[in-house]
């Protein structure tokens, strides 16, 4: 993510963070879908080689990645001062302190991502200074796990996680069931539920746009009726498979609502942590810290998501597990509401001697 996070920068944060949720979302769902089919026409052990190639395909781009981020200097020289997230080098060893305004030159908010070239000529990568003074290092993970918005992104990282991979294990035996599909057919159902992730980068430009509180909340209230409308499903006609395959798809736009903005949320955190407070999080920032606790919550969702969901339907029944889930569904759209970033503001310029800066400005941690 970090890596990511260092090829597209802050401004196109949800629209990289997409392709990224396009991606994990294809994954939990088409892994068991493509696993159905495979193990129907092929046997038991096509399953494996398929997990295998790609586990191969997923190191050979490992390392093309490692071949591509060793740059020329003429290409460096493009370049010079572009801030990183701690995985690529970056020119950080200039140490000059900037230049002291001269009288009635007018500075207004410097850049956080970018660097400023006075008129004369001296350079000034802001990852190693700052306009104002640092601070001492802090602990990342006790700063980001104490700010309200990196909350509001784990809590719909874990949501969304525990929602899908809580369908995935418990709805394909429901369906065998009710319809007397065979693992293909089931498989078939599914797909429905993966066809929206192809939007995931779209719903990210949206959420660069007008902002991810409003799109993680619209997400919670629209799965959390179709969750319930579950229910509606319960004998075998083609009218059912039919409200069936709307409802999952339905499920499937909202469920990339919530997670495709969390995870961009987690680089505007970190950002308007070190713009409120620069050097918080010491030289290298907090970047992968931050994607590592989405990363955890994502995990606990994808187990507590089965467990709970086996657990559940066998004590309380299915119509009652998808009203208890689209309840809580709803209900999270509360400490959202009140903690996620809305719409960014638009980045105010600085002016220096020698002309106006439009710099990248990092947001409040709100």
């Amino acid at each position: 993510m970090a890596i990511l996070a260092d090829t597209a920068g802050p401004k196109d944060a949800g629209l990289a963070m997409g392709f990224v949720t396009m991606c994990i979302a294809l994954g939990v769902v088409l892994g068991p879908m493509l696993g159905g089919i495979l193990y129907h026409h092929f046997g038991y052990e096509a399953v494996f080689v398929s997990a295998y190639s790609l586990v191969v395909l997923d190191l050979l781009l490992r390392i093309f990645m490692l071949l591509d981020k060793d740059k020329s200097p003429q290409e460096a020289a493009l370049k010079p001062n572009v801030q990183t997230y701690g995985t690529f080098p970056s020119n950080d060893g200039n140490t000059e302190q900037p230049a002291t305004p001269k009288h009635g030159q007018k500075m207004r908010q410097p850049s956080l991502n970018s660097s400023v070239t006075a008129s004369s000529g001296e350079s000034m990568p802001l990852r190693s200074q700052r306009w104002t003074q640092r601070t001492a290092h802090q602990n990342p993970l006790l700063i980001l796990l104490s700010t309200p918005r990196m909350l509001a992104a784990i809590l719909s990282d874990f949501m969304q996680s525990l929602v899908l991979t809580g369908l995935e294990s418990i709805l394909p035996l429901r369906i065998k069931t009710l319809f007397q599909y065979n693992s293909m057919e089931v498989a078939l159902v599914f797909l429905l539920l993966a066809f929206p992730a192809f939007a995931a980068p779209a719903i990210g430009y949206l959420s660069d746009r007008v902002g991810a509180k409003v799109v993680i909340c619209l997400g919670f209230l629209f799965v959390a009726p179709l969750l319930v409308l579950l229910r509606l499903v319960d004998h075998y006609e083609i009218s059912q498979v039919v409200i069936l395959c709307i409802l999952l798809f339905l499920t499937g736009v909202s469920l990339n609502m919530i997670l495709t903005p969390a995870w961009s949320e987690a680089v505007y955190v970190v950002d308007g942590k070190e713009a409120s407070t620069p050097g918080i999080f010491g030289a290298k920032g907090a970047y992968a810290q931050a994607f590592g606790l989405m990363n955890v919550a994502y995990a606990g969702g994808s187990l507590a998501g089965p467990l709970l969901g086996g657990l559940l339907v066998e004590r309380v029944g299915w119509n009652n597990l998808t009203l208890a889930t689209g309840i809580v569904c709803a209900l999270c759209t509360l400490p959202c509401l009140y903690a996620t970033g809305g719409r960014r503001p638009r980045e105010p310029a600085m002016v220096v001697e020698g002309g106006e800066y439009d710099g990248d400005m990092g947001l409040g941690d709100s």
